[in-house]
């Protein structure tokens, strides 16, 4: 009924300006989307900043203290100074640059506190011809932002999450529907993957070894074995010489082809090659050996093939696949 209204009126406004004399054109068509737009809530504040705007926000955020709490100090500090919460998007994109810097870019709580920073239910379309046409589309697009970031860590939204975007920017909005997906394809992709990376990577290099050795492996059979711990070794003329980790991943098929490789024929180390566990990289080398270099066992005939295996950190780690 209401966009009924609106049309009638705008009919009656049209017809009302053909009795008109000579007016131009840009000025019947100011008075006409005047009439049309019926929107008597306030506004957002008018966000025309200049262009060092970002580097208050910036100098709030560097802090020799970066854990939780200054983060969210800062947040706070921003929320009560200013009701209309004016530069509120510049504020949101810095925290989303320094949130790394303080450890909490995996934190869901602090993810609903930049939501909470948005002014509440200003940007919510009043009809459907502002929900079709994107109502305060750089508003939406930040909160977007945040929720691919939410994405890139990993962090599921909850309800919580789901109650400041709606009452931020209605339940059509954009935002929601980011949310929606992420609700419906995270679950479905959390145990896809059979060898899922640790929330927590440990930082004992023997721990980290592991880890890599078992995703690169080929067998669910196969057995990890540490050969060698880090060690430090004084030498006679005094000099100190670091002795890095050896650690070893073999199955049992690979054990037989190990025992059967015939000796005189040499193994190739190529690498290294790097595998990525989330933000750490672990290089590792490959050895090869060349086509035919099996023992001859009675009249069993002779198989060619490649016998690679895993090198970490510059020692062998056998992976004999």
């Amino acid at each position: 009924m209401k966009s009924l209204r609106l049309l009638v009126a705008a009919h009656r406004l049209c017809a009302g300006l053909r009795h008109l004399p000579a007016v131009e054109p840009h000025v019947a068509r100011s008075q006409l989307l005047r009439a049309v737009h019926t929107s008597s809530s306030p506004g957002p504040p008018v966000n025309t900043p200049p262009s060092n705007t970002v580097a208050p926000f910036d100098d709030a955020f560097a802090k020799d203290q970066r854990d939780k709490a200054s983060f969210i100090q800062v947040l706070d500090l921003f929320c009560g100074r200013d009701v209309r919460r004016r530069g509120h998007i510049e504020l949101i994109e810095a925290a989303l640059r320094w949130m790394p810097q303080f450890g909490v870019e995996k934190d869901l709580e602090v993810y609903n506190k930049l939501l909470d920073v948005f002014p509440k239910e200003v940007f919510v379309p009043r009809n459907f011809i502002q929900t079709l046409f994107l109502h305060y589309p750089r508003q939406q697009e930040c909160a977007v932002r945040i929720l691919d970031q939410m994405e890139f860590y990993g962090v599921t939204p909850n309800k919580h999450t789901y109650f400041l975007l709606v009452q931020t920017f209605g339940k059509l909005s954009h935002p929601v529907k980011k949310y929606q997906r992420m609700l419906y394809w995270f679950p479905r992709f959390k145990h896809t993957n059979p060898y899922p990376v640790p929330l927590d990577l440990q930082a004992d290099p023997v721990a980290l070894s592991r880890v890599c050795l078992e995703r690169i492996a080929a067998d669910r059979d196969a057995r990890v074995t540490v050969y060698q711990l880090p060690c430090t070794e004084v030498c006679d003329d005094g000099t100190v010489q670091e002795h890095s980790h050896l650690v070893g991943i073999q199955s049992p098929d690979q054990i037989s082809l190990l025992a059967e490789h015939d000796t005189k024929y040499p193994v190739i180390v190529e690498g290294p090659f790097p595998l990525w566990l989330k933000k750490t990289c672990v290089q590792y080398y490959v050895l090869r050996a060349e086509p035919g270099a099996k023992k001859k066992v009675g009249t069993r005939c002779q198989l060619s093939g490649q016998l690679p295996a895993r090198v970490r950190d510059g020692n062998l780690c056998l992976f004999i696949a």
